[in-house]
């Protein structure tokens, strides 16, 4: 794990904190630190391998924060969080390593530590690289009390992540939608997971609990849906198409979605290690297959 971080060119802070040498968060809290703990290599909750877990909590079902990263596309790499019990929802909460780190803190800073600069404090911020003054910036982004307060941190104004989006204008990345906003123009390159609501690509509106009748939709589809994100298309054919047509980025993508075992994605993924030469890719792949290429009792979706 931390070769494959540190290939992929990640702050050492962030490695750190994977790792658990770096500890900003107090013993009560869940989360743990995804490196250091030796139940994560035979952890029972699989995860797609577009995502490369950094923290994790594992009470009741699984969220994690971790990397969002897209192999065989031309996608730069982001932060996000994965929430497990909800389909394997995706969103992107960081687009550098700088928004990630502040954004992780200024959270403890507010809720661990009641935004009360002291000693602790301005220990744990030195670990990670942060200063008095930026926690000085902290302190006064919370008296303000606004909502999504992370939003306002400095270094996210000029270059917002999705989660802090409220139009389409005003977000240059390359990630595909967040609980209200789809980027039509990123659907080229984007995952199912990735996809907040799911009648954007051509899926059925939930049916109401206490109806028969099916919800009329709330999100109009998008003009044009790709292949592998419709929900009628057989995703394994679909796989060896795109294999077969040297569209290596449309089969990464297909494995990234509904319709897999964690078996037979890690059969997918060793396939696709001979259209690649990226050592960090091969890395990913044999990484994630030990931990989770022999389940065959459960299917993504």
């Amino acid at each position: 794990m931390e070769e494959i971080l540190n290939q992929l060119g990640i702050d050492k802070r962030i490695i750190d904190l994977s790792f658990g040498v770096i500890r900003p968060f107090d013993e009560f809290s869940s989360w743990e630190y995804y490196g250091a703990i030796d139940g994560n290599d035979k952890s029972g909750f699989p995860y797609p391998p577009l995502f490369i877990p950094i923290i994790i909590d594992y009470n009741s079902t699984p969220i994690a924060d971790g990397i969002i990263k897209h192999w065989f596309t031309d996608r730069v790499m982001s932060f996000g969080f994965m929430d497990f019990g909800n389909s394997f929802q995706l969103g992107e909460s960081s687009i550098n390593q700088n928004q990630y780190i502040e954004a992780l803190f200024f959270e403890q800073f507010t809720n661990q530590h009641r935004s009360i600069i002291n000693n602790e404090v301005l220990d744990k911020a030195k670990e990670l690289g942060l200063s008095e003054n930026q926690l000085t910036v902290f302190k006064n982004l919370t008296d303000k009390k606004q909502h999504n307060t992370e939003c306002y941190l400095p270094s996210f104004i000029s270059d917002p992540p999705l989660n802090c989006i409220q139009t389409e204008n005003s977000y240059k990345g390359a990630h595909p939608s967040n609980n209200e906003i789809l980027i039509e123009r990123n659907l080229n390159n984007a995952s199912f997971f990735e996809i907040f609501q799911k009648e954007w690509i051509g899926y059925e509106s939930p049916k109401d609990s206490f109806s028969w009748f099916k919800k009329k939709p709330n999100f109009k589809p998008a003009e044009y849906i790709p292949e592998w994100l419709k929900p009628e298309t057989n995703k394994h054919q679909l796989f060896d198409k795109y294999v077969s047509n040297n569209e290596y980025d449309k089969a990464w993508l297909t494995i990234n979605g509904p319709g897999f075992t964690p078996k037979e994605v890690g059969e997918r993924l060793q396939q696709l290690k001979a259209y690649s030469s990226d050592a960090t890719y091969h890395l990913w792949a044999d990484f994630w297959c030990k931990k989770y290429g022999d389940m065959d009792t459960f299917i993504f979706i």
